[in-house]
């Protein structure tokens, strides 16, 4: 990254970025800003990664690394939200893609490529029965909510409070309510995410609160032989990445058993804990899991995977259209199926193993560093995954980790120095590595930490 002394100071309104660690040039990506926001809404289709003036454009990534227009290095922490798990322009992954593109890039017709990538998680995964691919992590929820519908034959779902599920608005439901908003805490209010979202959601979507046990069974028997499904993502990270009590679990998985609901768990993100996700690791038997992200090797994709019977929904009889008829454009494109078998084939046990490695000494460095500096924070998460949180307050859910403006702030604040250092994080403090970090990298973190954090 071009060193923080050599910003030109004369061109700080239009061409650097600033940060309490000083400036960085980036009069490349202002420059890009500038002429997308004449033929792209907002500016960027990439709206979440805005940061204050403009954002930065990436030329490349190699590795653990990304590049930006300007030339700045940045260890990026981000991965595409934790989508890139092999490292950038994996020499593997290209070559197979580039072996297939030959071949043609998308057909009406299947490919063997679905095939392979089918079998392979199948086989690594006890709960997967049956799969059927698509194009999202959006797409793979909405996908098990309907399928569970269809199975039981019921219209409601059970979501955590504060948990991100993609963009449907069953699933957006009480994504990021506020203490103007959310409730009872023993029995969380169904607050709509997106304007215009239709009032029949708040009686469809019924909240709980994450590690809540007893509100857990509570709110499923309330929703008795309407409820179809309830959704969970064992480390979500908006909830601030807390470690999942078994209790939880168990009070979930028994008791829609009791009610005749299907438990869907959301692997969209958590399937790069485990070599079988984190079902695996955990024990959880679901009824129907979504996944997308590393499945798909960089490339768009979703996955719908379960048990025979609900994943039987997406099935025709007899040449008639299925219960919940299932189809896209790029869906199972050989593209994306070949990436993800690429990518997927090299995260054996070992690969895991080394990736938890990655994240352990990151968490554990952070922690050295925040007791060092008498800094009142903490982190969060497991595997390559961890949260930064600006207070030490005891997190088991949504509500413990929410920040006043003063800790997000200073969370900001963080991430933008962290920037400034050639480190890429999003402004929650969010982190995710890839497989590509090395011992090295995670030095030049620390010590990019050590520089970002502020005075107790």
């Amino acid at each position: 990254m071009t060193d923080l002394a050599d910003a030109p100071a004369a061109a700080a309104q239009t061409t650097v970025q600033m940060t309490e660690s000083g400036p960085w040039p980036t009069e490349a990506s202002a420059a890009l800003y500038e002429r997308a926001q004449q033929s792209i809404t907002d500016g960027t289709s990439r709206a979440t990664l805005l940061r204050k003036g403009h954002p930065i454009y990436v030329d490349h990534g190699e590795g653990a690394w990304v590049t930006d227009v300007d030339g700045n290095r940045y260890l990026d922490c981000n991965n595409n939200f934790a989508s890139i798990v092999v490292g950038h322009a994996d020499p593997v992954i290209a070559a197979a893609v580039g072996a297939r593109m030959a071949r043609g890039t998308a057909f009406s017709l299947p490919n063997d490529a679905e095939i392979e990538l089918a079998e392979l998680l199948c086989g690594r995964v006890e709960s997967f029965d049956l799969i059927r691919f698509c194009n999202s992590g959006t797409e793979a929820v909405m996908g098990a909510l309907k399928a569970a519908r269809a199975y039981t034959g019921r219209p409601n779902v059970i979501k955590v409070e504060g948990a991100y599920h993609g963009t449907y608005d069953h699933a957006e439901a009480s994504q990021s309510p506020d203490p103007t908003n959310w409730g009872d805490a023993g029995a969380p209010s169904t607050v709509p995410y997106a304007v215009g979202t239709p009032a029949s959601v708040e009686d469809e979507v019924g909240i709980i609160s994450f590690n809540d046990a007893e509100g857990a069974r509570a709110a499923i028997r309330r929703g008795g032989d309407r409820l179809a499904a309830v959704l969970l993502d064992v480390m979500p990270n908006r909830v601030g990445m807390p470690a999942i009590e078994p209790e939880f679990i168990a009070a979930i998985r028994e008791t829609t058993r009791e009610v005749g609901a299907l438990f869907v768990l959301d692997e969209v993100i958590s399937f790069r804990l485990g070599y079988g996700g984190a079902q695996t690791k955990l024990g959880i038997d679901p009824d129907i899991t979504s996944l997308a992200k590393i499945i798909g090797g960089g490339f768009p994709v979703g996955a719908i995977a379960g048990r025979r019977g609900p994943m039987e929904t997406f099935t025709r009889v007899a040449g008639d259209r299925a219960k919940v008829p299932s189809s896209g454009t790029f869906a199972a494109n050989p593209i994306t199926m070949t990436a993800g078998h690429a990518a997927m084939t090299q995260l054996d046990p070992a690969a895991f193993a080394r990736l938890d490695a990655i994240g352990e000494a990151i968490r554990s460095g952070l922690r050295s560093l925040f007791e060092a500096a008498d800094l009142k924070w903490q982190v969060t998460g497991a595997g390559s995954l961890f949260r930064v949180h600006p207070h030490t307050r005891t997190i088991r859910n949504y509500r413990d980790s929410h920040l006043s403006s003063d800790e997000a702030t200073e969370v900001t604040h963080f991430g933008l120095r962290m920037q400034a250092h050639g480190v890429y994080f999003i402004a929650e403090s969010l982190g995710c590595l890839n497989l590509a970090t090395t011992d090295d990298d995670v030095e030049h973190f620390l010590a990019a930490a050590h520089a970002s954090l502020p005075s107790p």
